[in-house]
């Protein structure tokens, strides 16, 4: 049966779905601010996934936020953006972790269904999140490797939980890209680690949902709360929807997502479907090619970014720029053949 809608508002909350709000100050610390969408089908009567994210300049209502807008309506997420968490500033760790206290005290949030986002030190500071908060299940990186600044200035690898899921966007020629690519060779196989045409900046809003819906599909396969069936079913329905929506432009997508969904728990029925689906796309020229690209990236990093935490690839390796041109070459009817090439080149 559907849950009976509730209330479309929060007690104290100047927030209404559909529209990001005004500055929010929590309660415990007024010091502290964030900025919520509520999405255009919130009600109170039930508990919804929530996204924390972190901007490298700090939030503001017309920034960061918006990009994540188009992915939480079509999954059914809230989204909480820091203002003061930021670049540089010793008290992010407090603002960010702030804004998680107050949301999980003032919202209807399901427990264990928070995901961490953000880009470049919002990214790092989305990693930090997930080692402090213990209801986030997954981290959507953009623009940086897993690496975290402690109050700012302690620079160490991110002690994530084993059953936090990583997905990581990243620029072809961020200067992020050699520690994001030494994180991943670290991180289990299914981690994602997506590299976008771009230096480095935030992933375009299409990358950023594509991101979400599989970190949230992460979360969710473990989830077990209030109406963890229901969730499942709505998120089920909701990757066959997108699914049909790019599996002309981008079939390896759809495939990727079909495997996925063939052993996602909902449905055996479901699970069949999302099989057949993956089946069909596999024998595709373009999902054949992609995955083939895929497997190249990985080598070509693997023989020419140096295993090591960071660095910044500012200079032309001519052994790499050969290398990537020449495999870029054998994928030019997709979008990897670009990106190979781009792989190839210096940071900026």
């Amino acid at each position: 049966m559907e849950v009976a809608k509730g209330n479309t508002s929060v007690e104290g909350i100047n927030a209404r779905p559909g529209v990001v709000s005004s500055k929010i100050a929590c309660v415990k610390d007024k010091k502290w601010h964030y900025y919520l969408y509520l999405p255009e089908s919130f009600h109170d009567n039930k508990e919804w996934p929530v996204w924390f994210i972190m901007s490298p300049g700090g939030g503001s209502k017309s920034g960061a936020l918006k990009r994540y807008i188009k992915g939480a309506e079509r999954l059914g997420c809230i989204l909480a953006l820091s203002v003061e968490s930021k670049n540089g500033f010793k008290g992010s760790d407090q603002a960010m972790m702030a804004m998680v206290e107050d949301v999980y005290d003032r919202l209807p949030i399901a427990g264990n269904l928070g995901f961490s986002s953000g880009m470049s030190g919002g990214s790092r500071m989305a990693f930090l999140m997930a080692e402090l908060e213990r209801n986030i299940s997954g981290v959507l990186s953009c623009g940086s490797g897993s690496g975290v600044y402690v109050e700012a200035t302690d620079f160490r690898a991110s002690k994530l939980p084993k059953s936090t899921y990583v997905y990581s966007l990243i620029g072809t020629n961020c200067f992020n890209r050699t520690e994001a690519f030494t994180c991943h060779t670290k991180f289990p196989k299914d981690y994602r680690l997506h590299f976008f045409p771009g230096n480095h900046d935030w992933a375009g809003s299409s990358y950023l949902e594509l991101g979400m819906i599989r970190v949230m599909g992460e979360g969710l396969a473990d989830y077990v709360g209030n109406s963890h069936q229901k969730l499942k079913r709505s998120y089920a329905d909701c990757v066959f929807t997108y699914m049909d929506e790019i599996k002309d432009e981008e079939p390896w997508e759809a495939f990727y997502l079909a495997q996925f969904l063939s052993e996602f728990p909902v449905d055996r029925k479901d699970q069949l479907r999302a099989k057949k689906i993956a089946d069909n796309l596999s024998k595709s020229e373009q999902v054949k090619l992609a995955i083939e690209a895929d497997q190249a990236i990985w080598e070509l990093g693997s023989k020419f970014y140096e295993d090591v935490y960071y660095k910044e690839d500012r200079k032309i390796n001519k052994s790499l720029l050969k290398a990537a041109e020449k495999v870029g070459k054998r994928f030019v009817e997709i979008p990897h053949g670009e990106i190979i090439s781009l792989l190839g080149k210096p940071c900026k």
